[in-house]
């Protein structure tokens, strides 16, 4: 009875290993927060850029090639160097143009391990 006693009060904290499994696991969730931030505030960048392009009466909706224009100088501005023509969709019906962006972003994890996201957005100038 009294050897179990010792044990317990000996017993104040974390092992080496139970340390090292710790460690692993934070740093693991250091590098995926590092790997997908990107992603997501370039995504964020987009949303701001086409909802600029929404207010921007400058704009002839009725012109593809103007809106790809106007969304091409914001992104560089955003510095949203992922997204080009083939992304972008544009439709013309009933007085409304609807400009949807659909994209995927992939990057290197850990060694031959990839991470990825597919992304879709869309707005309606309506004009």
């Amino acid at each position: 009875m009294k050897r179990t006693t010792n044990m317990r009060r000996r017993q104040k904290g974390l092992s080496t290993a139970g340390w090292l499994l710790v460690a692993g696991i934070f740093g693991l969730l250091i590098i995926s927060f590092f790997k997908v931030f990107p992603m997501y505030y370039g995504n964020f960048k987009l949303k701001s850029a086409l909802e600029a392009l929404q207010q921007d009466t400058d704009v002839d909706p009725k012109s593809k090639g103007d809106i790809w224009q106007s969304l091409q100088k914001r992104l560089f501005v955003n510095e949203v160097r992922n997204i080009t023509r083939e992304h972008v969709t544009m439709e013309r019906k009933d007085g409304r143009t609807t400009v949807t962006v659909t994209y995927e972003v992939r990057d290197d994890y850990i060694g031959n391990l990839f991470i990825g996201a597919r992304f879709a957005e869309s707005i309606v100038i309506d004009r």
